[in-house]
């Protein structure tokens, strides 16, 4: 039965039953009358607030992303450009995949689907100003300068994505002899050690390095 709703509540429903079946069978597999079925809306309603599959598809993927991206570019605008900004960047973006598991089955289907294009351009604004800090880094002696920004920010996101995405090979693969319960967390803090030791300039002697 179609469900009666304000204009709000029934795009929230939309949006939410879109996730969970796009994040079930990917974008490629799912029908949109699948979605309307498990939103309780008709099609046409979907297509009135939406566009297109591909538009809601769109709303999926930004939707979960805004207020991180709000956050992040205040920290990267408000911060000078230190160590001590690259270890709090990656702790916040580490914690936000931590927090949204819907997202990071979404940022998996985007690889699968080779859907990478539309996804930089969610984040697009946000990687220019990261790199951006990188460089100002670079130029106050912070961080090295034989190392690209854009490839510092690309291992930046990967150190936290490939946690989420493949935990469960690093649990098969290795004993957890010595490690705590809290698992992410020590992850989080080695690769941050990992981060910040391959990145920070180094001195005449070649060790050590200007730390905030």
């Amino acid at each position: 039965m179609t469900r009666h709703r304000d204009p709000d509540a029934t795009r929230t429903a939309i949006l939410d039953a879109a996730e969970a079946v796009f994040l079930e069978k990917g974008f490629g597999n799912t029908a949109t009358s699948e979605i309307a079925v498990r939103a309780g809306v008709t099609k046409s309603l979907i297509h009135h607030h939406f566009g297109s599959k591909d538009g809601l598809w769109r709303e999926v993927k930004t939707r979960r992303f805004v207020d991180y991206g709000a956050k992040q570019i205040e920290m990267i605008r408000d911060a000078p450009a230190d160590p001590a900004l690259l270890r709090d960047s990656f702790e916040f973006y580490f914690r936000f995949l931590e927090s949204n598991p819907q997202l990071v089955r979404i940022l998996a289907w985007l690889f699968l689907e080779r859907d990478q294009d539309e996804c930089a351009d969610l984040d697009r604004h946000l990687m220019a100003a990261g790199i951006a800090k990188l460089r100002e880094g670079q130029e106050a002696g912070y961080l090295r300068k034989d190392v690209d920004p854009r490839f510092m920010l690309f291992v930046f996101i990967g150190l936290a994505q490939h946690w989420f995405q493949d935990c469960p090979h690093f649990l098969k693969s290795f004993d957890r002899t010595g490690l705590p319960e809290d698992l992410n967390t020590a992850y989080m803090q080695d690769a941050v050690k990992i981060l910040l030791e391959g990145v920070l300039a180094r001195t005449e002697s070649g060790s050590g390095a200007k730390r905030s």
